[in-house]
């Protein structure tokens, strides 16, 4: 929505590639992953950065959709809440409260634990950036695959209103409202408003319903200089999203168009819906001790409920269903139908304390944390309805709830043992402390290990030291050379399911699963290269998991969390920009690794969403047109096959999706129009595939869209 110039695009198309650039000439990026800031080609870790500028440009509105411009960065959606991300071929299969994502999502370095908060925040984000490997002594909370990192824009020195407006096909449309204002010399307010929605790309014919997803999103925030080594970042957020497009749907029994592996219409018995609400409160205080000693206390508050409902079956077939489960040729109940409702909320607290210095040859922080939530699993409903008779003929009903507080106390120091020599260490302590309540009311098949006698309640707690060592070697002043071992934690948890032990039919005995720790070793290089016009930067790694944790979902068993053994994580990064004159801007990216399992039941399968390989190409081309400027954008992204499940049946071939834009910019910068497309070549891929033994379901990605922006600034 801010206005395009030359350079500000610039800027944005390069750090798709961990490098931004202005045409002829790349341009710093600055990051603060280490709590400092620093250029992105004097870090010595495989981060990406992506800004604003960018983000406009592409049009993204969800963390998923960033994963084509991050090498090694992988993962896909399925609703608003129950999204799946993964860092170099390792991520989390589970939304249940009773375990945590191995990626960590952070706001404002804020921790965010669960995804409801993560869903309705992306807007006005000044950049993104993701580190790749684990994660201890950089952010407050322990991450074993890595962190995602938004970082939303604060109110500035100026008096600014931008306003954006976006319609296109498929009932697209989008309005953006951001306000910044200079009240005095030291306090500021910003408000950003976003309202989104796209509707028609796919059809439920028994209601009509066309599937569509909306949300709105409010960001107030204020920053007081309260005295000259004193400021306060406050912000207050609100979010509300919603969705009917959260089935997987069965492609084999599709009544509208069976057997039609990417329809226009499907049939299932009742429409799907999902909710998601959430707001939060934040405070953010910067105190200078002192030229080299600063500071930072960083409050975080959130709470959110979700609310999902799904025809899991995917089909209006109701007697295709009952043969596949019962085994009776005509089916044996008249048909069958399996809905499923679940529903909860969430309440997060975070807190953090970090004070940092250096000298001319040391430069460190050190820090302690804490992050609380409390989770309530209220509704978890699935039933087995007989068509014939109109009601159930069993049940699940469960109710959980969980109280979980983690600690932690790290510490990280760099010392600039030469002109050339750098070394870093860091060292953490990570401690949860979770209290977990279960209550299985019905469970008429024993699908999660039959009713309990009442509400069962468990506490356990862990700890583990965790470490990071870096080496980092600047050749010249355009070339860094580094090598580093670090290592990653991530706390145990609980199953919703319950077991039944002496086999009386009544489950007492609480299923929980232990930690999962990680070790990376790493090499990589960041060079600039032609007078300042071209950036290469790549990595080289090995990532050893212990007990990585990992969901399976059948009608037998329901959903059940284990740890799946030893997982070894291999391969390579590389990242690309080059500005080979004026006005024109080339870049790629290229990633390839392997994920498996390295011991246990599973060994030698491939985790689930990680494809061995990856790439972006990418170009942008400024042309004087009309008293003012055109800019061509074109990007082509390819995920390689991959599953979508650990027992490697279900299988996504290669795909490529192509997304391209034109700008026109006037002289006066006051305004800019905009065509674009997504998906231009429309090409067919699931985000979600399964089988439950009634044949395939998918839940696809979107088709190509077209719309048209008007951006306005004043």
């Amino acid at each position: 929505m801010k206005n395009i110039n030359k350079k500000r695009l610039s800027i944005a198309i390069a750090a798709l590639f961990t490098a931004n650039s202005a045409f002829a000439q790349l341009e710093e990026v600055l990051v603060t992953a280490q709590k400092r800031e620093q250029s992105l080609q004097e870090v010595p870790i495989a981060i990406s950065a992506v800004n604003e500028e960018l983000l406009e440009q592409t049009g993204v509105s969800t963390i998923t959709e960033v994963i084509p411009m991050v090498a090694g960065l992988s993962g896909a959606d399925y609703g608003l809440a129950t999204n799946t991300w993964a860092i170099r071929g390792i991520g989390s299969n589970d939304w249940t409260i009773g375990s945590e994502p191995s990626v960590g999502v952070f706001i404002d370095d804020a921790y965010v634990g669960r995804n409801i908060f993560a869903t309705t925040n992306f807007f006005d984000i000044n950049r993104i950036e993701v580190v790749k490997g684990p994660q201890g002594t950089l952010f407050g909370r322990n991450a074993a695959a890595g962190a995602i990192s938004l970082v939303t824009n604060k109110p500035g020195d100026e008096d600014q209103l931008h306003l954006g407006l976006s319609m296109g096909d498929e009932g697209q449309r989008r309005y953006e409202l951001v306000g910044n204002w200079a009240l005095t010399d030291s306090f500021a307010l910003r408000l950003a408003y976003q309202k989104q929605k796209w509707e028609g790309m796919w059809t439920e014919v028994n209601s009509g319903q066309e599937m569509y997803t909306e949300s709105d999103v409010l960001r107030l925030s204020a920053r007081w200089d309260i005295s000259d080594n004193l400021e306060a970042l406050i912000k207050y957020n609100k979010g509300d999203a919603e969705t009917n497009y959260t089935s997987a749907v069965s492609i084999l029994t599709n009544p509208a168009q069976p057997g039609v592996e990417y329809p226009d219409r499907f049939a299932i018995n009742q429409p799907n819906f999902e909710q998601n609400k959430d707001d939060g409160f934040g405070l953010r205080l910067t105190w200078s001790l002192s030229d080299s000693l600063t500071l930072v206390s960083i409050t975080d508050s959130r709470s959110g409920e979700n609310d999902y409902f799904e025809d899991v079956d995917g089909t209006a077939d109701d007697i295709t269903i009952d043969e596949a489960v019962f085994g009776v040729p005509g089916g044996f109940v008249g048909g069958l139908d399996i809905p499923v409702g679940l529903g909860g909320d969430a309440d997060s607290f975070y807190q953090e304390f970090r004070l940092s210095g250096g000298s001319e040859t040391i430069d460190w922080f050190t820090g302690v944390s804490y992050y609380s939530e409390d989770l309530d699993n209220s509704r978890w409903e699935v039933d087995y309805v007989a068509t014939a008779l109109g009601f159930p003929i069993g049940s699940q009903r469960i109710a959980s709830k969980a109280e979980n507080e983690s600690m932690g106390i790290y510490g990280d120091i760099t010392w600039q043992a030469s002109e050339q020599l750098a070394l870093t260490a860091g060292v953490r302590w990570s401690s949860d402390d979770k209290d977990w309540c279960t209550n299985t009311l019905q469970d008429d098949f024993g699908e999660s290990g039959g009713p309990t006698p009442g509400e069962l309640c468990e506490t356990r707690e862990w700890d583990e030291p965790t470490s990071r060592f870096i080496a980092q070697y600047n050749v010249s002043d355009a070339t860094m050379l580094f090598a580093s071992v670090s290592q990653g934690y991530k706390g145990g948890g609980f199953n919703t399911s319950v077991a039944d032990l002496d086999g009386d039919f009544v489950a007492e005995t609480i299923v929980d699963f232990d930690p999962e720790t990680s070790t990376a070793y790493e090499l990589g290089f960041k060079s600039t290269m032609m007078e300042g016009r071209m950036q290469l930067n790549g990595s080289f790694y090995v990532i050893d998991y212990e007990a990585l944790q990992f969901a399976t979902l059948t009608l037998e068993t329901g959903l059940q969390i284990g740890n799946a053994g030893d997982v070894d994580s291999r391969g390579f990064e590389l990242d690309l920009s080059y500005a080979p004159s004026d006005g024109v801007l080339l870049m790629a990216n290229y990633a390839n690794s392997e994920a498996e399992v390295a011991s246990g039941v599973l060994d030698g399968q491939t985790l689930a969403y990680a494809p061995k390989q990856t790439y972006s190409l990418g170009a942008m081309v400024d042309q004087p047109f009309a008293s003012g400027t055109l800019n061509w954008f074109a990007m082509y992204n390819y995920t390689g096959d991959y599953f979508h499940d650990m027992d490697n049946l279900l299988e996504e071939d290669g795909y490529g999706v192509m997304n391209a834009k034109v700008t026109y910019i006037p002289s006066s910068e006051a305004w800019d129009f905009a065509i674009a497309v997504d998906n231009l070549t429309d090409k067919d891929y699931a985000t979600l595939r399964g089988d439950f033994g009634w044949g395939p379901m998918l839940h696809w990605g979107y088709k190509r869209m077209i719309r048209a922006e008007l951006n306005m600034r004043f």
